[in-house]
């Protein structure tokens, strides 16, 4: 018995020395991610593992980086090891869900996202994924209540997002609840005032409610500030319907004419 003991007692600390390893690779390689030094991520990675085949850590953030490079069969390799590793991983069962949804295998990606909400209810990001689930199934009820509550999830946190109210801002303007869509982007706009986005969508809803003058004021702001979500050719389309609505059509030719010099250069 002595020399079992004496063994167990010396394999403790080559055991700790190894996951202290593990977690300095992969505290190293969280850093090369952020700085999207990927070949390096993934060497820092694997020497994380090779530590600790089992840090749950390090396998979700593979699973990151091979989502990152469309490498879906990796990312479900650690991701299932991971969750065998630790059932009670949120973050797990959401970059599960999450690579599923990329995938449009959204079936597969509820019950994931449905996991990683129940184990983490303080954070918007499964509600909001759930929620674009949803909405590419046709459930567009569900999805209003599930972008809601990431809302209400981010607001209770302090840490309000702009691209989550316009998320459901753009459905309800697709449902025709014009009054429940403006108020959601009077918000965003207040969040973020420089926002593309937010001017863009104000100027589709101002479309929809008839006031085209307005709508090509909101497009041509959107037009002027930094590229976010939204593309200089979505904002182009709607100015050149927005001025052929006011009968301006010097410049709805203009930037219609924009676009089609940006289609031949393609």
């Amino acid at each position: 018995m002595i020399p079992a003991l004496v063994l167990c007692l010396v394999a403790v600390p080559q055991a700790r020395e190894s996951a202290s390893l593990g977690h300095q690779s992969y505290e190293r390689a969280n850093s090369l991610f952020v700085a999207k030094k990927f070949p390096e991520c993934m060497e820092e990675l694997e020497k994380a593992l090779l530590a600790d085949a089992d840090l749950v850590p390090a396998l979700t953030l593979k699973a990151k980086l091979a989502i990152s490079l469309n490498r879906f069969d990796v990312a479900r390799q650690s991701l299932d090891h991971a969750i065998r590793v630790e059932p009670s991983s949120w973050y797990a069962h959401f970059l599960m869900g999450f690579q599923y949804h990329l995938q449009n295998e959204l079936q597969l990606a509820l019950p994931e996202l449905e996991e990683a909400r129940r184990l983490n209810p303080k954070d918007s990001k499964p509600p909001l994924y759930l929620g674009l689930t949803h909405e590419s199934l046709g459930d567009t009820d569900q999805a209003v209540a599930l972008y809601r509550e990431a809302i209400r999830v981010e607001q209770a946190a302090g840490k309000p997002q702009a691209d989550t109210l316009l998320t459901c801002a753009r459905l309800l303007l697709l449902l025709g609840r014009l009054e429940e869509c403006a108020k959601l982007i009077d918000r965003a706009a207040k969040l973020e005032p420089s926002h593309r986005d937010v001017y863009y969508e104000r100027a589709r809803l101002l479309l929809t409610t008839g006031d085209a003058a307005a709508a090509a004021r909101a497009g041509e702001t959107a037009l002027s500030l930094a590229a976010t979500g939204i593309t200089d050719r979505q904002i182009r389309y709607l100015l050149v319907r927005a001025y052929g609505l006011t009968g301006d059509e010097k410049r709805a030719a203009a930037h219609a004419a924009a676009l089609r010099g940006a289609g031949s250069k393609r």
